[in-house]
């Protein structure tokens, strides 16, 4: 029996399940965040001030901080108070992570159920978002 007809009797196949659940979950917790640190920003009284403006009168608090790593996240996370926006930049990061995540659980999955040639696109896949990620934190870091 090919392998393709052999696939095709399972009916449940368990890699695109997971995948398809991984980017659900991902997606939703993602944005959970964002709106809840949208939401604490908001009764922290964060738009109060005109924090889009470009210039800023003396004597004005400071402008919102904005994240450019997971340290300064984490850093965020654990203040007393919670910064909102760190909660916000959290979601961002689980949102813009998910895929990769999605792709990193198909590569074994493709792999158990014997379909190395998905195996290696995902790996090729996975190959281009993690040099994608170390250029970019070479250009900004």
């Amino acid at each position: 029996m090919s392998r393709d007809r052999t696939r095709a009797l399972r009916p449940n196949f368990p890699v695109e399940h997971l995948v398809a659940r991984v980017l659900l979950g991902g997606g939703l917790l993602g944005l959970a965040l964002i709106a809840v640190g949208l939401g604490l920003y908001a009764l922290h009284g964060g738009f109060h001030d005109h924090v889009l403006a470009l210039t800023r009168p003396a004597g004005a608090p400071a402008a919102p901080g904005v994240f450019v790593s997971i340290r300064q996240i984490v850093v965020g996370l654990r203040q007393q108070p919670m910064d909102p926006l760190a909660v916000g930049a959290l979601g961002l990061v689980v949102l813009m992570a998910t895929p990769g995540v999605a792709v990193t659980l198909a590569i074994p999955g493709f792999l158990l159920a014997g379909d190395g040639r998905y195996a290696l696109i995902a790996t090729l896949v996975l190959t281009m978002l993690l040099v994608s990620l170390l250029l970019a934190g070479a250009v900004h870091g």
